[in-house]
Order: structure tokens, then C-alpha cells, then sequence
């Protein structure tokens, strides 16, 4: 994973920096993480965001070995955990039934079951960085600034990959994906 970050950076002084920032405060990272999220995978996905978003404020740093640095990558690794955290959370609201109208019948509503698992599967068949669009915005409910936020790239790159998304997903589907 290493080797990704690091064709991200620019020059040869970033990227020394940024492995440096990333064998010393990797374990760190993780385990602030896991004390949030509480499970393993998720973690490693809140750290992989927060490695992003440290990549794109390299600047901001001076020295490796600093409290301020250590500071700094533990509040990034909290802001992007705890996004996480509250993302999962909006997702256990949507998932109660409570706001189906009482005249929707059994039918209905495994037809709607099978439908969903249907797009889910054909979801989990894109490439991740449309999968994820995907999931943020229909099963967590994050408008595009937020989806940006949590993935750590502009707003306008966030809209864009999620039109592309939905342009996949409506050929796998075998039409036109419109919101």
C-alpha cells in the first residue's frame, strides 16, 4: 500500500517524508482507529482515508518526529474515524422498516427485497472507487460534499465519479440510472 501513497507524491523529498510519517505512525493510526470503529477492517479503511488526507496536506508538515506531527495525524486519523462512525450509524436508522406504509403487502415488499439484493450485487461487480460513491450515497445517505469529505477529494471529482458510477451501474442493470 505503501508504494500507492507514494505515487502520489510529488518529488523525492515528499515521499521520503511521507514514508517516514507512514512506518512511524501507521500502528498509531490503526489502533486510534479501532478504538473508534471497533472492528478491524474498518479501521484499516479509516487509516488508508486518513493516509490520503495527510498526503494531500504534506505541506502542513515540518518535521516527522514531532509532537505536532503526531498531533496531527492522530486528530486527521479521529476526524476521518469518527465520519466513519456516524456514516454506519445513519445507516442503521434507514434500515428499520418503521417508515414502510402500512398498505405495502408482503409481495410488495419481497419484490422490493429481491430488487435491492439484485443492484447490490451488481453494485459489489464495479470497480471499488464506484462501489464506494455508490454505498456512500444510496446506503449512507451522504450527499456529495460529505461523500468528498469522507474519500478525501474535491467536491467536483466526488459529483463526477458518482454520475460515471451510475452510468456503470445502468449498463450492468441494462439501462439509464437516473436520480
Amino acid at each position: 500500500m505503501l508504494s500507492f501513497y507514494l505515487t502520489l507524491a510529488d518529488g523525492d523529498n515528499e515521499k521520503d517524508k511521507f514514508e517516514r510519517i507512514y512506518h512511524k505512525y501507521k500502528g498509531l493510526m490503526l489502533s486510534c482507529a479501532y478504538s473508534i470503529l471497533k472492528d478491524e477492517s474498518l479501521s484499516e479503511d479509516a487509516v488508508h482515508n486518513a493516509f490520503l488526507r495527510i498526503l494531500s496536506n504534506l505541506s502542513k508538515i515540518d518535521e516527522v518526529d514531532s509532537p505536532r506531527t503526531r498531533g496531527f495525524v492522530l486528530v486527521i486519523t479521529e476526524n476521518v474515524s469518527k465520519t466513519m462512525y456516524n456514516s454506519l450509524n445513519r445507516v442503521k436508522v434507514i434500515e428499520l422498516d418503521e417508515n414502510i406504509p402500512y398498505d405495502v403487502t408482503v409481495e410488495q415488499k419481497t419484490e422490493q427485497n429481491l430488487t435491492a439484493e439484485f443492484i447490490a450485487e451488481k453494485i459489489a461487480l464495479l470497480p471499488e472507487n464506484y462501489r464506494s460513491v455508490l454505498t456512500l450515497r444510496y446506503f449512507n445517505g451522504l450527499d456529495d460534499k460529505e461523500i468528498a469529505s469522507v474519500l478525501g477529494i474535491s467536491h467536483s471529482l466526488a459529483r463526477k465519479r458518482l454520475e460515471r458510477a451510475r452510468k456503470a451501474l445502468g449498463k450492468l442493470l441494462g439501462g439509464v440510472i437516473n436520480e
